[in-house]
């Protein structure tokens, strides 16, 4: 019984952990787009590369 409680545990807590963790990613990904959109824009443009982009962020 012990044992079962702890898996049953772990498995609720491992499910938390990436319902969480994929809603957070779903809340980011509009952000994501429309900064890749900029980040496209000014490297066409020469402002800088996207190493230095990736730095700034």
């Amino acid at each position: 019984s012990t044992e079962q409680q702890l898996v049953n545990l772990v498995g609720s807590m491992y499910s938390a952990v990436m319902f969480l963790g994929a809603s957070n990613a779903m809340g980011v990904l509009p952000i994501v787009s429309i900064e890749r959109t900029v980040m496209y824009r000014e490297k066409a443009a020469g402002m800088y590369s996207s190493m230095g982009y990736a730095i700034g962020q």
